[in-house]
């Protein structure tokens, strides 16, 4: 049975009843503030939006959302946004809600490096996002979809053994195996709740 979002559940002559009006309207904002979240991050100085330890810690709030969608260089983006394409190819239709939550999950991710990576100074990229993504495959996408969660843990474990650097990073920048990680974890709680919603809509 495919999943019913919350907006859909509303019949177009309830929707104006509160809270079937706040999920269209949810359902239609976090997708826009995900959008300007990307254009925005990656048309200002990396240095204002990246995430930065030192930064947040002086209350440079906004790093917590723009860290996880500024990118080193045009090929970097373009490599996350060609690997966020293909999970959505993969995991179907049902992968739009899990892009509406981006928004939600990037300033947890942020928290999440803040405690887990003590040695990161800064760090920028979708590619930790991706990893809520691969969890969406995981769930909806089938037999390729888990084969992919499959690869993206060996990929993982071999990153974090051999602190490995990427084709996609400028020299002297190492993957950011730990925004993997976090990606992954905060997919799996995104997984548990759309679950729950699932079984029990308003």
């Amino acid at each position: 049975m495919q999943p019913i979002s919350p907006a859909s559940a509303c019949s177009a002559r309830w929707q104006r009843w509160p809270p079937c009006a706040s999920a269209v309207s949810a359902e239609r904002l976090l997708p826009g503030l995900l959008a300007v979240l990307l254009v925005t991050a990656n048309l200002l100085p990396g240095e204002a939006v990246e995430w930065r330890r030192g930064a947040i810690g002086h209350f440079e709030l906004w790093r917590l959302w723009t860290g996880q969608f500024c990118h080193w260089s045009g090929l970097h983006l373009a490599g996350n946004l060609a690997a966020a394409a293909a999970i959505g190819v993969i995991a179907g239709r049902p992968v739009r809600r899990w892009l509406a939550a981006l928004p939600l999950a990037a300033p947890l991710l942020s928290l999440f490096l803040l405690l887990a990576a003590p040695g990161l100074e800064s760090y920028r990229g979708l590619s930790g996002l991706v990893g809520v993504l691969v969890a969406a495959a995981v769930v909806e996408g089938g037999t390729p979809g888990r084969l992919l969660g499959l690869a993206y843990l060996g990929k993982l474990v071999f990153d974090a053994t051999t602190g490995s650097g990427s084709a996609l990073l400028p020299a002297g920048i190492d993957v950011t195996w730990a925004a993997h990680l976090g990606g992954l974890l905060i997919g799996a709680a995104l997984a548990v709740a759309f679950r729950i919603q699932d079984r029990h809509p308003r």
